[in-house]
């Protein structure tokens, strides 16, 4: 017997499964709080939440487009992120400045998405149009997730580099936006939504450093619902407006809980090799730092920091 398809079918990384948003229910997260499980109510249809933790592109074709079908009518894909690097970048860029020259990174995930990731996108959005011919086509961007302050202890990120990243994020949305005109599909772009919203601002839709370290950089439950309003507009429809557990329930059944390629956030190990000597050849005492963070002086490093990159 030929296997049957879900009518929507939720394609994508970290961010279409739920990363931030609540606790994940496999290796792939699949939260419920999730934009695809949103949607799916809205559009009231089943989902087949497909959507892992870590994947890339090549994730996305391994594991993913197998769930589509004739009987698809809705796809919603958010992707690219990990292609691009976004969570080498974060983990670079929130070292302090002994530790890191940050912009060979910034540099490196640049080229490639300009370079290397349009030929990805269009070789997968090929795949979906032939898995699911006649469905609706939804493709999201990212939103900027800094406002210019990096209010995290533990992060040492400079107005430089997250000036680098919004300019990356933007760089990634042209990229899909292209990718989605090619194959008719719809382009979400999350970026005016989250404006006012970013890491530190007074309401936060993206968490800045969050236990578990998986759901750092990620949208929380409001966010989560912004991208599903987003979604289900990109699909022609009205969002619900109701809270979570008034809505119409949907079947959900999920893809293989395969995490994807792509590594997980870190936080930066000031103890470690790469950070004493760095300081040591930034003309800082490494006994210094040891003592900074064994005593937990968290503004002195900061201040010791902002001090080599006002050197460089």
């Amino acid at each position: 017997m030929s296997r049957v398809s879900l009518p929507y079918v939720a394609l994508g990384d970290s961010y279409a499964a739920g990363v931030g948003g609540g606790p994940g229910r496999s290796e792939c997260w699949r939260a419920f709080a999730g934009y695809p499980v949103s949607v799916a109510r809205s559009l009231g249809v089943d989902l087949a939440y497909q959507a892992c933790l870590g994947a890339t592109v090549a994730n996305v074709v391994e594991d993913q487009v197998a769930a589509l079908g004739p009987e698809t009518t809705h796809v919603s894909l958010t992707i690219g992120g990990n292609d691009a690097g976004f969570v080498p970048v974060l983990v670079e860029c929130a070292k302090p400045a002994w530790m890191t020259d940050s912009d060979r990174v910034l540099d490196e995930a640049s080229a490639l998405v300009t370079q290397e990731l349009p030929g990805r996108l269009d070789a997968l959005l090929g795949r979906v149009r032939e898995g699911a011919p006649t469905a609706e086509l939804v493709l999201t961007a990212y939103p900027v997730i800094f406002n210019g302050t990096d209010c995290n202890a533990l992060t040492f990120f400079s107005p430089h580099e997250m000036s680098r990243i919004e300019r990356g994020t933007g760089e990634l949305a042209d990229v899909i936006s292209a990718a989605a005109a090619k194959v008719g599909a719809r382009f979400v772009d999350p970026r005016a939504a989250f404006d006012g919203h970013a890491v530190c601002d007074a309401v936060e839709w993206i968490n800045g450093v969050g236990w578990p370290l998986e759901e750092s950089y990620h949208p929380n439950g409001a966010g989560h619902e912004a991208y599903a309003r987003l979604v289900a507009e990109g699909f022609g429809v009205e969002p619900s407006v109701l809270p979570q557990r008034d809505r119409p329930e949907v079947r959900v059944e999920e893809g293989p809980a395969r995490r994807g390629d792509a590594p997980t956030f870190s936080l930066p190990d000031l103890l470690s090799g790469p950070s004493l000597d760095g300081a040591r050849r930034a003309g800082i005492d490494p006994d210094r730092v040891v003592r900074l963070v064994r005593e937990d002086r968290r503004e002195e490093l900061q201040e010791l920091d902002r001090e080599v990159r006002a050197s460089r």
